[in-house]
């Protein structure tokens, strides 16, 4: 449906309808399409409607929330409409809390209202306290009136005194605590060794029927993915940069224009003594005056080493003000007299070494200003061509003809795999890095163009899929190399296993591990069920095993990257101390507590869906997201 769409969208009368509907999406970045909107009522929860403004104003706070994160939802995908669906979802629950809260005669007294419109620090002015006009300003830029926002916030402490109330539960029972308590904190002692397959067991033949039979249970580990390919049009700024001319009167007036930019200021190596009084470092200053090593005075005095000493390179912007009078006012080699430091107590520095300011002349930097203004030049021109682009494949021209056209280089890539991967892996063609190619190259169908995109590292982009070979199950013959190589690597880690086991067994409890297997076994500290001991390519599967073992079995384990064995003998059980590990235990009680609470208000919200009709009207939804 999406593809037809989209083929749809490629001729003029609907292009010209698309920016007549793109018009109205300037107001908020999805667009403010709630403008002259008629029925606004996006779901009806019992006898309360939840309007669509009320909705807009949830979906920008969900979609604020990932951008102050630094992750952009871009309008009308399917992202974005998740995010539209669960802030109705919230939306509803809200909706029911507080209908249910209203039913339990739960009100709100207008002190309580004011007492939090002038706690809220959104609201403070620059001296930290509520101000009204900062108020007034945040509704209107949230595009709320004063009475909707107590509304809102009237049905927000409802339903917190509403939530606080069901979800008063007791506290857990002790035994219970102490029991789950126990059990988290149990650790494990024990002596482990990891062993390669291949010390244990000899490298395996196959028989022609073994690896027959291999390749049947295992067949579709060996399926061929579905593979495209595309011709495609990938172009950046810089790309155009090496076509523009750069006049050199401009590079010349971008250098004079900037002339801190061309300055390596002067810049000083510090080494440092600290001393907490200020009789200590003048001592220490004296020392070295009359000719002590200041290394050998920074041990004496400090106890510092030599390879402690050095801070390293500061220009003067990288120090407080009171340090880079004094230590610019040295040469290289010179101790400044003691400075109080801004953090406290006293520092005696050396420079050790100085670099003077150094000047890059015009003639240096003219290729780097030039490679600049070449590259502003090009990211201008890329917006002219994205559109000349867009016009040319919208009228249903090739990507070869459009490259042609534009005199861009038309790219390929032959048969290629959903994850990037090419049929033949010693294939050398170059596979887009941009995230997403892969997602068009997989979207579109044969010889249909994808529209012109402008991708997240700032290309531009068009696909077309040329071939398309389906996903298919592939014989014996044609993968029998890599199933001798999986055969081989399963059947030693078997054979190893097996011989680990038996070396065990014939050890004992008591015997020596080390003695048996002929290597070191480590004992790492103690660990818990959720943590794998501090050793390489030992796994929670080896924590897994332990737990289930008594003190003195060995247990034998494949390795977490499956080349080796781990072999691991429980020595001891250490049991979780509620005395000593307080804080611990009601870490355990406030987690329990806090389930508890949570399975409540699940339940509580499971029946007021149950009790109420709540209709949704997913084509409202689907429109306005």
């Amino acid at each position: 449906m999406l593809t037809q769409m989209r083929k749809g969208a490629s001729s003029w009368p609907s292009k010209i309808l698309l920016g007549v509907i793109a018009l109205s999406f300037v107001g908020w970045g999805v667009g403010d399409i709630f403008i002259n909107r008629g029925e606004t009522t996006v779901a009806q929860v019992g006898d309360t409607e939840i309007d669509v403004f009320d909705l807009e104003v949830a979906y920008r706070t969900q979609i604020r929330q990932f951008q102050d994160s630094g992750m952009q939802v871009e309008p009308g995908s399917d992202f974005a409409r998740a995010l539209a669906n669960l802030s109705l979802q919230q939306l509803i629950n809200d909706t029911l809390e507080a209908d249910n809260a209203r039913a339990m005669g739960v009100t709100i007294a207008e002190d309580t209202l004011r007492a939090d419109i002038a706690g809220n620090a959104t609201f403070f002015n620059a001296e930290g306290v509520f101000d009204p006009a900062v108020f007034s300003g945040t509704l209107a830029t949230s595009g709320l009136s004063e009475g909707r926002y107590l509304g809102i916030l009237t049905n927000q402490l409802r339903q917190s005194q509403y939530i606080n109330s069901i979800g008063a539960v007791p506290p857990p029972p002790d035994t219970l605590v102490d029991r789950i308590f126990r059990h988290r904190q149990e650790r494990r002692v024990a002596e482990i060794a990891v062993i390669s397959n291949d010390t244990l067991a000899p490298d395996p033949t196959p028989t022609d029927s073994a690896l027959a039979t291999y390749f049947a249970e295992h067949e579709q580990d060996y399926a061929a993915p579905e593979y495209r390919s595309a011709d495609y049009i990938l172009v950046y700024p810089e790309d155009l940069a090496t076509d523009v001319v750069i006049d050199e009167t401009a590079v010349r007036e971008a250098y004079d224009s900037s002339p801190d930019a061309w300055i390596d200021p002067e810049q000083r190596l510090l080494h440092q003594i600290p001393f907490e009084t200020k009789d200590a470092a003048l001592a220490a200053y004296e020392l070295v005056r009359s000719g002590s090593d200041f290394a050998q005075v920074a041990f004496d005095s400090a106890g510092i080493d030599a390879e402690s000493l050095e801070l390293g390179w500061f220009t003067r912007v990288d120090l407080f003000a009171e340090l880079s009078d004094p230590i610019f006012a040295v040469d290289a080699g010179e101790v400044v007299a003691p400075i109080e430091s801004p953090l406290g107590g006293w520092l005696l520095l050396r420079v050790a070494d100085a670099k003077a300011e150094q000047v890059t002349p015009f003639e240096e930097a003219q290729p780097q200003i030039e490679q600049a203004l070449k590259l502003r030049a090009a990211r201008e021109t890329i917006f002219d061509l994205a559109n000349d682009m867009d016009d040319i494949v919208a009228s249903g021209t090739s990507v070869e003809e459009t490259a042609a056209s534009l005199q861009l280089e038309r790219k390929m890539v032959e048969r290629v795999s959903s994850i990037g991967q090419p049929e033949d892996i010693l294939s050398l063609q170059i596979i887009p890095d941009a995230r997403e190619f892969l997602s068009e190259l997989f979207f579109g169908d044969i010889d249909f163009p994808s529209p012109v995109i402008e991708t997240n590292d700032g290309g531009l982009l068009v696909v077309e899929v040329t071939a398309i070979a389906p996903a298919r199950m592939r014989t014996l013959d044609e993968v029998e190399d890599q199933v001798l190589v999986d055969w081989q690597l399963a059947e030693q880690s078997r054979l190893a296993q097996e011989a680990a086991e038996a070396t065990a067994a014939a050890a004992g409890s008591s015997g020596d591990l080390a003695e048996a297997f002929e290597t070191t076994f480590e004992v790492p500290e103690p660990f818990q069920r959720n943590q794998a001991p501090t050793l390489d390519n030992v796994g929670l599967d080896t924590v897994e095993a332990l737990f289930s073992a008594s003190p003195g079995d060995t247990v034998v384990v494949n390795s977490a990257d499956g080349t080796a064995q781990v072999i691991a003998r429980l020595l001891d059980v250490v049991s979780g101390d509620p005395i000593a590990d307080s804080e611990g235990h009601i870490a355990v009680e406030q987690s329990l507590t806090n389930g508890l609470i949570s399975d409540v208000v699940d339940q509580n919200t499971a029946a007021m869906f149950n009790e109420t009709d709540v209709n949704i009207d997913e084509d409202l939804v689907e429109q306005y997201f």
